[in-house]
């Protein structure tokens, strides 16, 4: 059982070996090697399991390579309404719906629709995995799109669409990413659009299902309290089957992100008390450029350091009250992000010293090699609760497999752990020193004037810093 103080013991253990041998810590693909079994099916099915026998349950997840990335203008938000039509039209053993269906099999079960991947998953007693197997089967294999259900479910998805966009958070994010990805943000919208989900039709989710849906753009993800071998076997029967087609983006390839030209800016209102500071910048591809996405990751993790002096300059002295950077990793280029919280008196001189720490960030010695020590200690010990997390890890190593491969979730953390000083230096002036980028602030109603002024004042100043 996974108890805090075993998960503290854990967690003692790992910087314990860590401070013993340092190359031991690093050699994680080693670990991951044993427990992580492969498997492809004569169709083109991909079927990972990853062993973790702590408590006897299993998750069982599909993945398909689809989602906000394979969408046109016209359809925004459609793949997403796709994955709430499967569970909708679900029929299983004498005819019941999917949540009859799982309830027998006392599962826990979601879905979920994002840039690059969509996803389906049951959580229950690993002595029940063959069940979630034909489950999950029937739901990727067997869709029906009704019509009269169609209408009724179109509507969920309009009901968290307005849930989302009333919130001015969302809505601040929203803006800046339109002006990040340009004509191509369709391709990065995964909420959608309400006229193209009212338009959508049975055939239209039917084209996306004979297109996308393939055993040869799909993974079965297994992990858990489970035996390989036989997992194997079960996928092999449940889904075997199901026929190889043609490679979807062979024929619909995904067009490449427009580069972004210049800096600009947006301001959004709304019924708040402190200044929200977004800056996006466009990062690297986790194919393209693979080096890259590893030092973007490590960068975040040293500059959220409480310890960094990116957080004693900006959090420390009082002049943000929160700042920290975050990196989003995917095929089809990925975002990288400030987020910062102050307040209206200070945000001027905020944005200066936020620049000025940006300048800095392109020189070598601005990534103490200490610090970088002491990140990758944390790193480990987070890498070793995450696989005591069967649940969670089945979650990532599908979101790894689907936007990078499985060879990058195998070498992740070792390829972290040699990234120097020179990385994060050279990776900064690559994505983020002198390049275009996109800010936007969420303010009130009332200093919304006085922002706008400021931020054509920043954008100056870093334009005549270049």
């Amino acid at each position: 059982m996974n108890t805090p103080t075993r998960r503290a013991a854990i967690a003692f253990i790992a910087i314990a070996a860590y401070a013993a041998n340092p190359a031991a810590a690093k050699a994680q693909r080693t670990t991951l090697d044993a427990i992580v079994h492969r498997q492809t099916l004569g169709n083109g099915m991909e079927v990972v399991v990853v062993e973790n026998h702590a408590v006897p349950l299993a998750t069982v997840e599909v993945v398909v390579k689809t989602g906000a990335m394979s969408q046109t203008p016209e359809d925004q938000g459609v793949p997403h309404l796709f994955e709430h039509m499967l569970f909708k039209g679900y029929r299983g053993n004498g005819g019941r719906e999917f949540r009859q269906e799982v309830a027998t099999l006392h599962a826990a079960y979601n879905g979920t629709t994002s840039e690059e991947r969509v996803t389906y998953y049951l959580t229950l007693p690993s002595r029940r995995t063959d069940e979630a197997m034909r489950v999950l089967a029937t739901l990727v294999r067997e869709p029906r799109f009704v019509k009269d259900d169609l209408n009724k479910e179109r509507f969920v998805v309009l009901g968290e669409f307005k849930r989302n966009v009333s919130d001015p958070r969302f809505h601040l994010q929203n803006e800046i990413a339109q002006l990040l990805w340009g004509s191509e943000w369709p391709r990065k919208n995964t909420l959608g659009d309400q006229l193209a989900l009212l338009a959508v039709t049975p055939e239209h989710l039917k084209t996306i299902f004979e297109r996308y849906y393939v055993p040869n753009n799909a993974a079965l993800i297994v992990t858990g309290d489970v035996d390989p071998r036989k997992v194997f076997a079960m996928a092999t029967d449940r889904f075997g089957g199901w026929q190889r087609a043609a490679d979807p983006y062979v024929a619909f390839p995904v067009p490449p992100m427009p580069p972004l030209a210049s800096s600009q800016a947006v301001v959004v209102t709304g019924d708040v008390n402190e200044i929200t500071v977004e800056i996006q910048w466009q990062g690297p591809s986790s194919r393209s450029n693979t080096a890259d996405t590893y030092a973007a990751d490590v960068f975040s993790a040293f500059v959220n350091d409480e310890q960094s002096e990116l957080q004693k300059r900006l959090v420390d002295s009082g002049i943000f009250h929160s700042a920290a950077f975050g990196y989003q990793t995917l095929d089809h280029t990925g975002p990288v992000t400030f987020y910062g919280t102050t307040s209206m008196e200070k945000l001027a001189g905020a944005l200066t010293v936020l620049q000025a720490e940006l300048m800095n960030m392109s020189a070598d010695d601005y990534f103490d090699p200490e610090l970088l020590k002491v990140v990758e200690k944390r790193r480990s010990v987070a890498t070793a609760f995450e696989l005591e997390e069967s649940i969670g890890l089945a979650h990532s190593v599908g979101y790894w497999w689907a936007i990078a491969g499985l060879d990058y979730y195998l070498g992740y953390a070792d390829s972290l752990s040699t990234r120097s000083a020179s990385d994060l230096s050279g990776f900064v002036s690559r994505y983020l020193g002198g390049k275009p980028f996109v800010i936007g602030v969420l303010t009130s109603e009332k200093d919304a004037p006085k922002v706008r002024s400021f931020l054509g004042q920043y954008l100056e100043m870093v334009s005549a810093s270049r």
